[in-house]
């Protein structure tokens, strides 16, 4: 019987807690009412809710048809009409993904409304063989290949609760089947026939196709995706191990990653520690597939600054660490000197100029017999600058560069270059070149702090008292 079937799985693969409520997902469809007309003659305690997502001029009608059968049935029922079509275009969806959203974020909300334990749908085997089929066209991995799940979370829609999906044993032919047994009229969707919808074109196309080649398929389907969950959760403890071991910094908008401990990682597993520090950031992107994933680690192995992911993420891939973040997510630096803000600053041999960070900027004049007894580690320090201060005007100006701003780097006699040129050559990432302090006189480039110092301020050797610029580190 289906009901025992249903109530097994229930049980054994859903967690369910016979006596907190669920809330039950009813098109209206054979699937749906098979579920909640079993569940309701076992007595499970269960609210119905019903989305009209208001895509076809009858759908209005079919939920009123869902309210008074479910009515007739004794059975409390949550409804809402949703423009489906409108939320497509304000969110640049597809029409299917649009309908999944817009329908599970009213399912759940109705069920923590009532203080459910869970959402429950009626997915049946059929579903999973098209779901399996659909992600190993799109280049999914194990993760998509072991299919729909008993018991999920679905964190983009809720943080806990999780979703029931007790039918993936039974065909649709057999709630089809049920629902003839037991004279329940059920409503057919006329845009299932629509092959234009890449899961329809799977269902009436390309399925019944692979079962001309081979009459088990489904069951063959079926039998790996189980094979495939035993495989991902191994593989599971192995990706939690190796993302613990470069995960350096995680918020909602950003993940930072241990460049040196990423690449160190098998190919395998920087797959899928990406892939989950993706998932940090966007929990809902469905199209991260085997392709994107080649492409990002190819750019990180060749060492490529920054390049896109879908989502509308990037990856800064810095010295030390790769970082993930939305394209408008502030960056900060605490590695690197940066100001506070893209303002000029005047710096003096009485104070130092606070930067970001904890960082401070300094200038103090020092004799020649001063210098000569500084230790030489500390004299080739980058965080050092020894300058030749005539011509030195006061206060210093301190500001982030220009641009098309050029300078001669000390080593280039005769020459200029682009501060941008240099910068890359000194391979700083993009953003942390926008607040970099520079350090002038009168207009002429002192010193990159940090970095180095201009041709035409370097020391000859005669001078008796030299300008020391230095960085201070945040303690």
């Amino acid at each position: 019987m289906i009901t025992e079937r249903i109530l097994s799985s229930l049980r054994e693969e859903c967690g369910w807690k016979p006596h907190k409520l669920l809330v039950i997902g009813v098109s209206g469809g054979a699937d749906s009412l098979t579920l909640a007309h079993c569940l309701r003659q076992a007595g499970v305690n269960f609210l119905a809710a019903h989305l009209d997502h208001g895509l076809r001029p009858s759908s209005a009608r079919e939920a009123e048809w869902v309210r008074a059968l479910l009515s007739s049935w004794g059975l409390p029922c949550s409804f809402r009409r949703v423009e489906v079509g409108g939320f497509a275009k304000e969110h640049k969806l597809g029409l299917e993904e649009a309908a999944r959203r817009c329908r599970y974020e009213f399912l759940f909300q109705v069920a923590e409304e009532n203080k459910a334990q869970a959402v429950a749908v009626g997915h049946t085997a059929d579903d999973q063989v098209e779901t399996i089929l659909m992600h190993f066209i799109r280049g999914s991995g194990i993760n998509g290949l072991r299919g729909i799940q008993p018991r999920a979370l679905l964190t983009e829609f809720h943080p806990s609760l999780p979703v029931f999906r007790p039918m993936l044993g039974i065909k649709r032919s057999e709630t089809e089947a049920y629902c003839r047994d037991n004279q329940l009229d059920y409503l057919s969707d006329e845009s299932n026939i629509n092959t234009s919808f890449f899961r329809n074109r799977l269902r009436h196309e390309i399925i019944p196709a692979l079962e001309a080649v081979n009459p088990a398929f489904r069951r063959v389907i079926t039998r790996n995706a189980r094979v495939m969950r035993a495989d991902a959760e191994l593989l599971a403890d192995l990706e939690e191990q190796a993302l613990r071991s470069c995960l350096r910094e995680q918020s909602g908008e950003s993940v930072l990653l241990d460049k040196d401990a990423f690449l160190h990682l098998d190919e395998g597993l920087q797959r899928r520690v990406l892939l989950r520090a993706v998932s940090q950031l966007r929990p809902n992107l469905r199209d991260l597939g085997a392709d994107t994933l080649d492409r990002a680690l190819s750019c990180l192995r060749a060492d490529q600054t920054r390049f896109d992911l879908p989502g509308n993420l990037e990856v800064w891939n810095q010295q030390a660490g790769i970082r993930l973040m939305p394209k408008e997510y502030p960056l900060s630096f605490p590695q690197y000197p940066q100001l506070r803000q893209a303002e000029r600053y005047e710096l003096s041999l009485e104070k130092a100029l606070s930067l970001a960070q904890g960082w401070e900027l300094r200038a103090e004049i020092v004799s020649a017999k001063t210098f000569a007894g500084i230790p030489a580690q500390t004299r080739r320090s980058p965080e050092h600058a020894w300058l030749n201060p005539a011509d030195l005007s006061l206060p210093l100006e301190v500001r982030a560069a220009r641009p098309g701003e050029r300078w001669s780097p000390l080593g280039m006699p005769n020459q200029t270059q682009k501060l941008s040129d240099f910068f890359v050559n000194q391979k700083i990432p993009q953003p942390a070149r926008a607040r970099w302090p520079l350090v002038f006189c009168e207009g002429s480039l002192l010193w990159v702090a940090g970095l180095r110092i201009s041709q035409a301020w370097r020391l000859l050797g005669d001078e008796r008292e030299i300008l020391h610029l230095s960085l201070q580190k945040p303690a």
